[in-house]
């Protein structure tokens, strides 16, 4: 089995070997390609080479100084990689530098994923909300961010919005089941539809977040409480 492990190992190396010189091959062939220099950073990146992916978009960035279509892409890369690396704040820097308005949208669901991961619900919901109201193939991921954001603040009936709003798109997604059903068991509901669809959909997944169900309630029945309070206070001033 060892054996087997690294013989799977050495192959996926050699891959992502070839892969990088071809990159590199046509990087050199085309030095003025953006697309090329993106798609290494990102094959470096899916590889957990951050540093170098890092330091291939730096450069990238200092080569395209004055063609703005292809920095906006560089600055998407380079801010998923930080992402990816766990510097949210460096990520954010690179995402907010962005024009183009086809990329804005990606890069604003970024931010929102930057914010969530550093448990700044708030800000995580501002941006999510950007994209969530705007179409596009960004949408769906967007009302999940969007969903996810709410139900961390306490607001179960609307991130089961949008919880739904990614179902009606997506019935297969595995975390808009599975947290609907959490909504609906908070609420005092049934939520076995819920639980039972995401449990087809991965079972292993499902046997892992089912071990912190209670937790969850827990702290999903206190968030709830607080929301209501500090409404219930703004609706007394």
């Amino acid at each position: 089995m060892a054996s087997d492990q690294a013989d799977n190992k050495k192959k996926s190396t050699e891959k992502l070997n070839r892969s990088v010189e071809r990159l590199i091959s046509s990087i050199d062939q085309q030095p003025k390609n953006a697309e090329s220099y993106y798609a290494l950073g990102m094959l470096l990146t899916d590889a957990k080479q951050y540093q170098q992916a890092e330091e291939l978009f730096k450069r990238a960035i200092n080569f395209f100084t004055k063609e703005h279509l292809s920095l906006d892409l560089l600055f998407y890369g380079l801010g998923n990689v930080l992402y990816a690396a766990g510097m949210y704040p460096e990520a954010q820097a690179y995402f907010k530098q962005i024009k183009q308005p086809k990329l804005k949208a990606a890069a604003y669901l970024m931010i929102a994923q930057t914010y969530y991961a550093q448990e700044n619900y708030q800000q995580a919901l501002v941006f999510g909300l950007t994209v969530a109201e705007q179409t596009g193939k960004n949408q769906t991921d967007a009302c999940l961010i969007v969903a996810e954001s709410l139900l961390a603040l306490g607001e179960l009936t609307q991130a089961a919005n949008y919880f739904d709003r990614v179902l009606a798109v997506s019935s297969t997604n595995f975390q808009a089941n599975f947290q609907r059903g959490i909504i609906e068991m908070v609420l005092h509901r049934d939520g076995e539809r819920f639980f039972s669809q995401a449990k087809r959909i991965n079972p292993q997944k499902f046997v892992q977040q089912q071990q912190r169900l209670t937790d969850i309630e827990r702290l999903l029945l206190a968030k709830q409480a607080k929301a209501e309070r500090k409404e219930s206070d703004d609706g007394n001033k």
